[in-house]
């Protein structure tokens, strides 16, 4: 596709990526194949991760899925928290640049570190009983797409395909629920919290 947009330019994302590529300065031939890679495969498993993972906290306790049902105004809010309460990618790995001390600690340039969302996500400092799930809770200034440079490019997309899947399942399906009550994790992905499977009866 990238050859093609250098022999037929459209005018397109991928025209726009490729067209900094040749200016020269702006992104390598390197950085373009992993910025396209990116922006095709990585919003598929963490928006499945929301979908998946917000569809079992509402219906492990039936009066979350009953309120929405009542108060269909309340799935934005809902979504947000759960982004927090279960994040997509819990955990991001990052090569220290230079040393530093963060909370008594050294980290050293060249060692690699995590910043852990899912526990940023539920401090006790920053957010009102943390361990309950909450889709009225406001003020929900959550890191599950990260922050600053690092902030997630396809936030607002998967904010909004959460929207859409949950307002459609509310209005088609509104006496879904779960076969069983045990979460069927998919452990084999380390920065992923996944479901491997929902069973859902309807």
């Amino acid at each position: 596709m990238i050859q093609e947009r250098r022999r037929a330019p459209r005018d397109d994302l991928l025209g726009a990526l490729v067209a900094a590529e040749e200016v020269g300065d702006r992104l390598t031939e390197e950085e373009l194949i992993n910025t396209s890679v990116t922006l095709l495969v990585a919003g598929h498993e963490t928006t499945r991760s929301l979908i998946g993972n917000g569809l079992y906290l509402l219906l492990s306790d039936r009066t979350r899925w009953q309120l929405l049902l009542d108060e269909p105004a309340l799935v934005k809010p809902a979504i947000e928290e759960m982004l927090r309460f279960e994040s997509p990618v819990p955990r991001q790995p990052r090569l220290m640049r230079t040393d530093a001390e963060l909370g008594g600690q050294r980290l050293r340039q060249g060692q690699m570190v995590y910043q852990m969302l899912n526990a940023a996500n539920r401090d006790p400092e920053h957010f009102t009983e943390p361990e309950t799930f909450d889709i009225r809770r406001q003020g929900n200034r959550h890191l599950a797409f990260g922050n600053g440079i690092h902030f997630c490019l396809g936030a607002p997309l998967a904010r909004l395909e959460g929207q859409i899947a949950f307002t459609a399942l509310l209005a088609r399906v509104p006496a879904i629920r779960l076969v069983s009550p045990d979460p069927d994790w998919d452990t084999s992905k380390r920065n992923s919290r996944l479901l491997r499977t929902l069973p859902v009866l309807f």
